[in-house]
């Protein structure tokens, strides 16, 4: 397709930006206009994306033979006749053929196209007034009848003068055979009551369209944008921070998006909205609207950007100082023009934060501190106190003195109440003060201390509070007390082990005289972090601490020392962990007690799923959800919901996993423990899929070769999976390097009982590198590790590990070995794993009996398909093709149209994950050049770029 574009933006949309969210109303543009004569028209407020909808169907369209004209419609004063399509046929002068007929009719344009003027006939004489108009539009509809296939775009047509919507009138209702026209426009900035084309449209009977209306973002498409300029980890972060600013305008997002690709490319730290500015072009659409208002108008929506959240009628005419009267009729206009909108009954306010911000940040200041003291004066009069606005609108005042005794007593407020995202935010504002007194600063960092522990996203209040322990002059049992939450919060939300126990060992020595909180830090310490311990040294260490916190009256650290040595218990193989439960103070009335036997019984169920006691994990993990509820404890209650997703993986429920693992993300702090297990699942889903180098992504923390990743479950979980993707690549020698660490770690800590797969792993690396008897001690070490514990997980991985090395030598051991190791898979739950052990015992039965192996691989292959499993289901498939096994389709070899082939929805479903060709081929043992062929039908069938087959998937769109 030709595409010229007159008298207006020529720029391609900003680099690095996805198209997102707008797959349902691409298709019935692109629908709409694939048979000619067709109108269609597309409303939206500014920045929805109107523009770039246009320029994404622009390309799908492709390749049919068209030419598209694009003109823009603009505010101007003394605006052109017919000047958008007018520029637009300029540029395609160029177009017309030697051949070309030009009617009589259209030499009346020659003054207006120079270019194509040689080519018109002779004009006649020049009429003037209504008739030179009707002239000129004749001659405009014969010139497009002339270019043939012609999509005209015409934007903006708020904007539009009358001469040119008589134009566009005429051609939507006689339009050329075969011309295709699709036009945008605002609803709320058209004159009064008329339409988009001035008089009434009803499309006539033969002309095709659609009626396109755009709507803002959702705040998942609003991530999916921003994972498409900062990543996916910083768009998890920063994901509702960019929604609610943005009101999911595509617009307003990616002018903050600009800004945040600036700033990693300028400093490359972490990514922060902090003291974002409103950008020049919302700030300009936003108070050119103001602007035009009456002056009382004007008033309302100033006082709705002073109060900041959405307000009833009665509240903004009071604030704007208007009579009753007078401020029904302000905010009936500002409604009217889209300045302000209902929020809800009664209650109204701005589309989005940044449309507030530019209004706010125009109002002069004596106006501006004025209306602040109103809203002091209307929310002190109301009933139930609004603290936290009370104090914000004192701030803004900038009477620090009055703010500091309302801030303290909102974020109080907060905290009672249980809303402690307000709370941390205000006590971190109070910390940043210097007038704050030493005495008031050292109790507010110990509250922010403590809702930092129990916090999901702590980021913010984890770098104060790190400040603040630096402090000499702060009292050292308050220091030690700041710091055990300090480094409490880390092991909640950092991967950083050895800052986590310099802090815990620093801790414990300055709440010497606090015996309760130093138990609760020795306990913490006992955890298993440090590498150079054993298992028995932390079990010393937790004993100590218990003796210690039986002689404290603090209920809540009895309850923290008892979640923690519950939870060491557990990850020891110790059935003790599930008796001393019945201890736990279930009824205690206190909420920080509640939260500590939550945590307890997380951890257990946690510990559980390691050691492959799936069928133990439901009864902890259900009352670990109902304590979290009854007592607000988001962090454990994500956890909880962690564990849920990581059982339905294991248990092969796969269906809505991708969808729950993209909502659970952003609610994680970036680099904790939690987002790192949510990872581990994705990276399993991606390399069952073939992804290797997006499951390699997933877990890039871990591959690095830091001796410190090698800690604890997450490293012995994470470097596993990234050794099987090391021999899928057939690097074995890596895979065995890789493993080192953290065998050496299970070696020191005894863990023997942990079902991560790193020791069938590790012996199959060993074997692949020719060393065997290092398979052979491992394996013997690993079922020695095991005797007398209650660990079924890591049993199975010792069968597998037997019937690993048995394959050299005696298939047929080997075969059963592997055979009862999928059997005790499969009876734990784990449903994929089992499926990977039918596998390989099948391809060993393949070299003794090739009907019976033939068949285990086969179900195999069908648990994979059914789950997704794309790399997976094709080895199979590959395996019993070489056997002349493969089970043949029940019908015979078909033609598929316009609709996607089996293989082609394979490869839509790798390209939908970002899979380049190499990577396609790799997954479904293809030729590169095969895979060329399937990659070109598969997006011809669909109609669409690689970058956005994902979007077209989740729509269903894959043909019949």
């Amino acid at each position: 397709m030709t595409e010229l574009s007159g008298g207006g933006p020529r720029t391609g949309h900003r680099a690095g930006f996805a198209f997102v969210g707008r797959e349902r109303e691409m298709r019935s543009l692109v629908e709409g206009l694939r048979d000619a004569p067709a109108v269609v028209l597309v409303e939206g407020e500014g920045g929805v994306g109107k523009s770039r909808l246009l320029r994404e169907a622009a390309a799908r369209l492709e390749g049919g033979g068209l030419v598209l004209l694009r003109g823009w419609c603009h505010p101007l004063r003394e605006p052109l006749p017919f000047g958008p399509v007018v520029d637009a046929l300029r540029d395609a002068h160029t177009l017309f053929g030697p051949e070309t007929y030009f009617s009589p009719a259209t030499a009346v344009l020659a003054p207006f196209i120079p270019e194509l003027a040689p080519r018109l006939p002779v004009p006649g004489p020049e009429i003037d007034g209504q008739a030179r108009r009707q002239q000129l539009m004749r001659a405009v509809h014969d010139l497009l009848r002339a270019l043939g296939p012609v999509v005209l775009m015409v934007e903006d047509l708020h904007w539009a003068d009358e001469a040119t919507r008589d134009l566009l009138l005429l051609l939507a209702r006689n339009p050329p055979p075969k011309l295709r026209m699709a036009l945008t426009y605002r609803r709320g900035d058209l004159s009064g009551d008329r339409g988009v084309l001035g008089s009434p449209y009803r499309r006539p009977v033969g002309v095709g369209g659609a009626e396109i209306a755009l709507s803002p973002l959702t705040e998942e498409h609003v991530r999916e944008l921003a994972a498409s300029a900062i990543g996916p980890a910083a768009a998890a972060r920063l994901g509702h921070e960019l929604y609610e600013r943005s009101g999911g305008l595509p617009l307003a997002a990616e002018e903050d998006l600009l800004v945040l690709t600036k700033r990693a490319a300028k400093d490359g730290k972490g990514l922060t909205l902090e003291d974002t500015a409103v950008p020049r072009v919302l700030q300009e659409a936003v108070n050119s609207r103001v602007a035009g208002l009456d002056p009382a108008a004007v008033s309302v929506v100033q006082a709705a950007a002073v109060l900041a959240v959405p307000a009833s009628e009665e509240q903004l005419t009071r604030m704007a100082g208007l009579t009753d009267e007078q401020g029904e009729q302000a905010l009936t206009e500002d409604l009217s023009a889209d300045v302000l909108v209902e929020r809800g009954p009664g209650r109204y306010g701005f589309r989005h934060v940044l449309a507030r911000r530019a209004v706010y940040e125009r109002i002069l200041g004596p106006r501006r501190r004025r209306l602040h003291l109103r809203a002091i004066e209307a929310l002190s009069g109301q009933d139930s106190l609004a603290l936290v606005q009370i104090a914000h609108h004192t701030r803004q005042l900038g009477d620090v003195t009055a703010w500091l005794p309302r801030a303290m007593e909102a974020a109080d407020h907060a905290v009672n109440v249980g809303d402690e995202g307000v709370a941390a935010e205000l006590l971190q504002q109070l910390l940043a003060e210097p007038a704050l007194p030493p005495e008031d600063r050292a109790r507010t960092a110990v509250v922010l201390s403590n809702l930092a522990f129990v916090s999901l996203d702590s980021v913010a209040s984890t770098a104060i509070l790190g400040r603040i322990v630096a402090d000499p002059a702060l009292p050292t049992p308050v220091r030690g007390e700041i710091r055990l939450n300090l480094a409490r919060t880390l092991m909640n939300t950092s991967t950083d082990r050895v800052r986590q126990m310099e802090e815990l060992e620093r801790a414990i020595t300055e709440l010497d005289t606090r015996p309760g909180l130093a138990a609760s830090a020795m306990a913490a310490l006992s955890m298993g972090h440090r590498a150079s311990v054993t298992l028995a040294q932390d079990r010393e260490l937790m004993d100590r601490a218990a003796d210690i916190v039986a002689r404290s009256d603090d209920a809540v650290a009895r309850a923290t020392v008892l979640a923690l040595r519950i939870t060491l218990l557990a990850l020891s193989g110790d059935p003790q962990a599930w008796d001393l439960t019945a201890q736990l103070p279930r009824e205690s009335p206190d909420r920080d007690v509640r939260r500590q036997v939550a945590r307890a019984l997380h951890n257990l169920a946690d510990a559980a799923f390691v050691f492959g006691l799936d069928d133990r994990i439901g009864a902890p993990l259900r009352e670990a959800e109902e304590l979290c509820a009854n007592s607000g404890y988001k962090l454990f209650a994500h956890g909880c919901e962690v564990i849920r997703l990581r059982l339905d993986a294991g248990a092969g429920r796969w269906d809505g996993l991708d969808y729950r693992i993209e909502e659970m993300l952003p609610a994680t702090s970036e680099g904790s423990g939690f987002q790192t297990e949510i990872l581990m699942v994705r990276a399993m889903l991606n390399l069952a899929r073939g992804q290797w180098a997006r499951a390699r992504e997933d877990l890039a923390t871990f591959d690095v070769g830091d001796e410190d990743h090698t800690y604890w479950q997450l490293g012995q979980q994470a470097l596993p999976v990234l050794a099987r993707i090391d021999l899928l690549e057939d690097a074995p020698d890596r895979a065995w390097e890789r493993l080192q660490g953290a065998l050496a770690v299970r070696r020191h800590k005894g863990g023997w009982m942990w079902a991560t797969e790193l020791v069938p792993t590790a012996v199959q690396a060993a074997l692949a590198v020719g060393l065997r008897p290092d398979a052979e001690r491992l394996t013997a070490e690993a079922a020695a590790g095991i005797k007398g514990i209650d660990a079924p997980g890591a049993e199975a991985e010792v069968v597998w590990c037997k019937g690993l090395l048995a394959a050299d030598t005696d298939p047929e051991v080997a075969a059963s070995l592997l055979e009862q190791a999928q059997i005790r898979y499969a009876a734990i739950g784990r449903v994929y794993t089992a499926a990977l052990l039918a596998e390989q015992a099948g391809r060993q039965q393949l070299t003794l009996n090739t009907g019976q192996g033939a068949s285990v691989v086969q179900s195999a292959l069908d648990t994979f398909t059914r789950l997704g499993a794309t790399a997976d289901a094709d080895r199979c498939r590959q395996a019993l093709r070489a056997s002349g096994r493969l089970r043949p389709s029940s019908r015979g070899r078909r033609t598929y149209g316009a609709g996607l082939s089996p293989r082609e929805r394979q490869v839509a479903e790798l390209l939908a994950t970002g899979a380049a060709n190499q990577d396609i081929a790799r997954t479904l043992a293809l030729s590169p050049r095969t895979v060329e062929h399937h990659v070109a039908n598969t997006l011809k069938k669909l109609g669409v770029t690689r970058a956005q087959v994902a979007e077209v998937l989740r729509a269903g769109g894959t043909g019949p």
